[in-house]
């Protein structure tokens, strides 16, 4: 059969659950291709390549334009299809608008090499588990426990014809699965969904990491790498120590990844420096323990942040700390005070991202109960974190403060006494405006290109 999947548009990021899916599809003898909505005429594409299997890859942002693109598709060409992604596991009640012959909820690897069977071999498919259809609501299945039994990833289905084959930076993925609930995230409800069917954290053997690695190596440009999990490491266990042993003699490129800003000590970054860690990406959140861990539900051990963000800094690694503004029950007292700490922590990069309530979270729920958000007409979806806030508890010049905290904010970390109180008193005195946000800008490429990824460095070879 032809597999076409579709997605709404690829980040730099990769799309990694396409690849995945992809390499299910082939190793059932299927062939596949790939159409970004954002780049490509869908229409055109099905009407070319005539499919079988439509499969959908959707996120909150770009549903509505997966699901007209659908439509139009349906009327020139005849094919089954499937939805996965965010979209379909979290907000499930969506299968109808849709208009897809099948959701796919959660893990989608066995549920969509089950479906493909079936149309094979021209059997109904309402009873594979993590399917719902027109007939049918299934359960998930429980987790897949050995991730080592996954096929590698077909990579080049989402790099071979797109730009990211000339990209510098490449992501790849350790693990699946996050151990923590933060308010603020949907891993609350992944986990709900996922009760009682397998451990939520997983691991890819080091070989099997490596593996993958390598095969991209060989074929894309790969000058810098970035590991998606959301926590890489949490402790130097066995796996780091084989992973900081093999990774610099196999691939040698010098990598990025998230950690826990509670569980560093110098054992962890001893080993992640032996790999070759260039930085790490951290979440402080909120400068008020109240804010960080009542309201956005970050529970961390109690630690001094400067002295860890400074030990991290003593083995000459990279950071890119990210704060969340406008969070509720914050002070523009809190949320200056990052300033002050990512200074005293020599923080590479400030990152800072405006508080959004999304659906289906804990602090979404906070903010309708307690009157500061519309649910009818609150957007929930990440283009606001780069926004000022429309959260109802914060006046006209708290927003402005706040959003020029996000604009102002990183540079002002980095500037010597009395140019960083001069940015303070900007930050504080002046309306937001477009010579900020070029301010921003330019500061962020700066930071993220040659400080956090360092993408100008010279290729390997």
């Amino acid at each position: 059969m032809k597999v076409l999947f579709c997605i709404y548009q690829l980040d730099f990021a990769d799309h990694i659950a396409i690849p995945y899916l992809s390499a299910v599809a082939k190793k059932l003898g299927n062939s596949t291709d790939l159409c970004v909505i954002k780049d490509n005429n869908f229409v055109d594409t099905v009407a070319r390549l005539k499919p079988d299997v439509v499969a959908y890859s959707a996120n909150i942002l770009g549903f509505k334009e997966i699901v007209a693109a659908h439509k139009q598709a349906m009327k020139i060409h005849s094919f089954v299809s499937i939805m996965g992604g965010p979209q379909a596991t979290f907000s499930p009640e969506s299968f109808d608008e849709a208009g897809v012959d099948a959701f796919c909820i959660g893990e989608g690897e066995l549920a969509f090499g089950e479906f493909l069977e079936c149309l094979e071999q021209g059997k109904p498919y309402d009873d594979i588990l993590n399917l719902i259809t027109k007939s049918v609501r299934n359960t998930v299945r429980p987790l897949i426990a050995d991730l080592s039994e996954l096929p590698i990833p077909d990579r080049d289905i989402t790099m071979s014809h797109s730009f990211l084959k000339h990209t510098q930076k490449k992501t790849f993925y350790t693990t699946r699965g996050c151990p923590f609930q933060c308010h603020y995230c949907a891993n609350s409800y992944y986990m709900k969904l996922y009760k009682g069917k397998g451990p939520m954290v997983r691991r890819f053997p080091v070989e099997r990491v490596l593996e993958e690695i390598e095969h991209v190596k060989a074929s894309y440009r790969t000058d810098f790498i970035k590991f998606g999990d959301d926590v890489f490491a949490m402790t130097a266990d066995a796996w780091l120590a084989e992973f900081s042993d093999k990774y610099p003699k196999r691939i040698g490129v010098p990598f990025n990844c998230f950690l826990r800003l509670d569980t560093v000590d110098e054992k962890l970054l001893e080993l992640l420096k032996r790999a070759g860690c260039h930085s790490v990406h951290l979440s402080v959140d909120s400068a008020s323990e109240h804010v960080r861990e009542k309201i956005l539900g970050r529970k961390m051990r109690k630690i001094e942040i400067v002295k860890v963000l400074r030990l991290i800094h003593s083995y000459g690694i990279k950071t890119w700390v990210n704060f969340m503004l406008a969070a509720p029950e914050s002070t523009l007292e809190d949320d200056l005070e990052t300033i002050s700490l990512s200074k005293k922590g020599n923080v590479t990069y400030t990152n800072y991202s405006t508080t959004v309530p999304m659906m289906g979270t804990v602090l979404y729920t906070y903010c309708v109960d307690n009157g500061l958000i519309d649910p009818e007409k609150h957007i929930s979806d990440m283009t606001g974190c780069t926004q000022p806030t429309t959260l109802k508890c914060f006046n006209k010049r708290e927003r402005n403060i706040r959003f020029n905290i996000f604009l102002l904010g990183p540079i002002a970390s980095r500037l010597p006494f009395p140019l960083d109180w001069l940015g303070k008193m900007a930050i504080k005195n002046f309306p937001s405006n477009s010579i900020f946000s070029m301010i921003h800008k330019l500061y962020y490429e700066y930071s993220i290109e040659n400080q956090i990824f360092a993408l100008h460095r010279k290729p390997t070879k």
